[in-house]
């Protein structure tokens, strides 16, 4: 979370938002009042605040998160090191349809996150997969004890509905385009100057960058049942964003 003085950027790990805190605070005339990176809102919600989220599509985001882990980088990666499973992280295709069948597994949801994989939660990993529960955790109020309640899809949808603290979403798949109408519309008042700050997003580096593991794939393949697991457990963001 980074949060100033008259908005609050939620930042899902592996969706640009290393860049984005960077251009904000170069960017920005508020102080910033908290940074911690994907820290939840918990108590310090400010319905008076804007808040603005950035998303990703759920595979797409599982491939960068596995080759950032592949340089040893990432809290996911140092988790499952410290673990025992190193061996996961080849920096190849193959390893990383290992890695993601392992990662895909409802059992080994202990080893990815405390909350998440906490035994009194097995009913919210029936319903949410670990990015769509990374999602969630950012995007609702008091998320742990919300989504230990829901029973169904139709519970989720209606407690991401009451709940929801977003006013904006900035998609990775639409990153500058999303990026320039924030900065120059909902967040205009509170940067020294709106076109600087559009001209440093198009001409900046992007930061935090890793060499993906498809980049010499001519035609990646999957396979029909991880796919289908993937759109079963990350349904809401598929729903919701359309990916």
């Amino acid at each position: 979370m980074h949060e100033f003085e008259t908005f609050v950027y939620l930042d899902v790990q592996k969706t640009g938002s290393t860049f984005v805190s960077y251009l904000l605070t170069q960017c920005s005339t508020e102080k910033a009042l908290v940074f911690r990176k994907h820290l939840r809102v918990e108590d310090r919600y400010d319905p008076n605040k804007f808040y603005f989220i950035t998303v990703r599509d759920p595979l797409d985001q599982y491939i960068s998160l596995y080759s950032h882990g592949c340089g040893g980088q990432g809290g996911l990666s140092r988790r499952l090191r410290r673990r025992g499973h190193a061996n996961l992280y080849d920096s190849t295709w193959s390893g990383f349809r290992r890695w993601l069948k392992f990662v895909l597994r409802e059992d080994n949801a202990d080893l990815l996150d405390d909350d998440y994989g906490a035994a009194e939660n097995a009913q919210m990993r029936e319903l949410v997969g670990f990015q769509t529960y990374r999602f969630l955790e950012l995007a609702i109020l008091d998320p742990i004890p919300t989504l230990r309640k829901c029973k169904t899809k139709d519970d989720v949808r209606a407690a991401y509905k009451e709940k929801d603290i977003v006013d904006f979403t900035v998609r990775h798949e639409h990153f500058n385009e999303d990026m320039e109408l924030l900065l120059t519309t909902k967040l205009r008042y509170a940067m020294k100057d709106a076109d600087e700050a559009v001209k440093m997003l198009h001409d900046t580096k992007r930061l935090n960058e890793s060499d993906r593991v498809d980049r010499f794939e001519v035609d990646p393949k999957l396979g029909h049942n991880v796919r289908q697991k993937i759109n079963e457990k990350e349904w809401l963001l598929k729903e919701l964003f359309d990916y």
